[in-house]
């Protein structure tokens, strides 16, 4: 009988914890302060996750002792009440794409020491190499400028022309199962984030020094 109990409850706890161990979402998080060729400090706190639909939420903060000039947004003239401060800016993410131990991280400023930026796409890449000691943990970041709508190319003497909606892949018809290229959208107003390129093709930035810990988990 006390075999018997034994084993049961050995089957109990197994059957416990095995959602816990299938329970890891993608995800990336860290943060990191650390010093480029400006040698002014900088620093960025972020955290992302992914769900089982591939809905990402998360918040990256960014600041920097450099000092930038407030720009004129409303075309009014003189300067502002605060026309140079150090820089910060809060972004919403909600995209997120992870190759082996790099991320892209997508999402909008949300709140910035500089008016001009609330609203601008922002982008992170960063590459988690363990604990650091033998290779230091990298990263880049660049803003962009959500795309306006407007006039849809069409050619004027054919009528109805859908050209500009057409989609295509570009593969290579010797190489099995290639995931090829797809064309891109060039309908105004359609893009939703900066654009994303394979993780292999960004380049980081050059730290002088650098603190922190950047995780990214598959």
């Amino acid at each position: 009988m006390k075999t018997i109990a034994s084993v049961i409850l050995v089957l109990f706890l197994v059957g416990f914890t095995a959602p816990i161990a299938n329970a890891s979402s993608p995800s990336a998080s860290g943060t990191y302060r650390f010093v480029l060729d400006d040698d002014f400090k900088k620093s960025v706190e972020f955290s992302a996750t992914s769900d089982e639909r591939g809905t990402t939420t998360g918040q990256m903060t960014f600041r920097d002792e450099a000092i930038l000039e407030q720009q004129d947004l409303d075309g009014a003239g003189g300067e502002s009440e605060d026309p140079k401060q150090e820089f910060f800016m809060t972004a919403s993410l909600d995209s997120m794409k992870i190759e082996n131990n790099r991320a892209v991280l997508g999402g909008t400023v949300t709140d910035s020491s500089h008016r001009s930026y609330v609203g601008k796409w922002v982008q992170l890449v960063v590459e988690d190499n363990g604990d650091g000691q033998e290779v230091s943990d990298k990263l880049s970041w660049c803003f962009c400028q959500p795309e306006e709508g407007g006039w849809v190319p069409s050619d004027a003497e054919v009528k109805e022309d859908e050209g500009a909606w057409y989609k295509w892949w570009a593969t290579d018809a010797e190489v099995k199962d290639d995931a090829g290229i797809q064309s891109k959208n060039i309908i105004p107003g359609n893009k939703k984030s900066c654009e994303t390129f394979p993780l292999a093709a960004y380049e980081f930035a050059e730290i002088k020094s650098g603190e922190g810990q950047i995780q990214v988990q598959p």
